[in-house]
């Protein structure tokens, strides 16, 4: 159930990326012919007689797309009928374009808002251990919920972060922990497992409740998605570099399966990778690569500056050669991930 519950949140995310670009379209006066939820064949369909618009649900669920008058260029009337994606002006296109991601951009910042608003599961920042994964080396070593670490092979350890990072530095070393359990304090020894580069020997941070206002759940939502937005960036920047180290591109059965996992553990931890994941589809569309929203703007930008259209069989090739690129990359991974984990 929780898979289920998993996969069908993603195609809400997609869907609703899609209602963005859907609205744009229709606020600036371009006819929509179509509005699929779910991909391939569709399973039921309505199209309205007042708009003529057909609203469909494809067989599957992962996946949707809106159909724009003109948005092919090679369709007929694309550059002559007033309704056409083609006849309308640079920013009215721009809008629709980035329409979708900015869809995502807000659900992010809502959810987020909701959370913080609520309640919602933050990590505290200190080297205090949550949880200990039965079977890994903290556990093995007599690690447990609520153990702070205060030293690392003889250096002091105030957060977290530093904490996570020296022992991603020393994968299949045995490395000594000052440990503070009450008022009591020893030593362990542990030796990181080699898990995709780095050492890790399974734990999680202490989370605590974090209850906030309205002003500062705003300002506090805001600098998330702008925090995970730099995160991104720099994760990508560290795969173009070569220096990605636990860094790993994550694929639809990937996604499915951590969101299944949080589902199981905790709602509160869902919604929130929920609106992570509502973020991350934001900055992928956002990527200057044909066939994603970022591609489709660069080309708007490169309009706008020389006032020349991108030539239709350059963009379309563009798009074609894109999108086969990117299926090519997601059967890749996720081939990867069914059968290597």
């Amino acid at each position: 159930m929780s898979w289920l519950i998993a996969i069908l949140a993603l195609g809400v995310l997609i869907a609703l990326h899609e209602l963005g670009h859907f609205w744009a379209a229709r606020a600036v006066g371009m006819k929509v012919v179509r509005y699929s939820i779910g991909m391939l064949h569709p399973i039921a369909k309505w199209t309205s007689k007042k708009s003529g618009i057909t609203y469909q649900l494809g067989i599957l669920p992962l996946g949707g797309f809106v159909q724009i008058k003109g948005m092919n260029p090679f369709e007929d009337g694309a550059f002559e009928d007033e309704d056409s994606y083609q006849t309308k002006p640079v920013w009215k296109r721009m809008l629709v374009v980035v329409a979708g991601p900015v869809a995502n951009l807000i659900i992010a910042f809502v959810v987020f808002f909701g959370l913080f608003v609520a309640g919602a599961p933050e990590p505290s920042g200190e080297p205090v251990i949550g949880s200990a994964v039965e079977g890994r080396p903290a556990a093995e070593a007599g690690l447990r919920e609520g153990d702070r670490i205060v030293e690392f092979d003889g250096h002091e350890i105030t957060k977290w972060n530093e904490l996570a990072a020296a022992l991603h530095a020393h994968p299949e070393q045995e490395v000594s922990l000052l440990v503070e359990r009450g008022d009591e304090r020893f030593e362990v020894k542990v030796t990181p497992d080699l898990i995709d580069g780095i050492g890790l020997i399974g734990i999680d941070p202490e989370m605590v409740q974090v209850r906030l206002g309205i002003g500062q759940a705003a300002l506090a939502s805001a600098l998330k998605c702008a925090v995970i937005a730099g995160g991104t960036v720099m994760a990508l920047a560290s795969l173009v570099t070569g220096s990605a180290g636990d860094v790993q591109a994550v694929g639809p059965v990937g996604i499915v399966r951590m969101a299944a996992a949080k589902i199981q553990s905790d709602t509160g931890q869902a919604l929130d990778l929920f609106g992570f994941f509502s973020m991350m589809l934001c900055l992928f569309n956002l990527m200057p690569f044909p066939a994603l929203d970022g591609g489709r703007g660069t080309f708007l930008l490169f309009e706008a500056i020389t006032r020349r259209r991108v030539n239709k069989k350059v963009d379309a090739m563009a798009s074609t050669v894109g999108f086969i690129l990117i299926l090519g990359l997601i059967v890749v991974i996720t081939f990867k991930e069914i059968f290597f984990g």
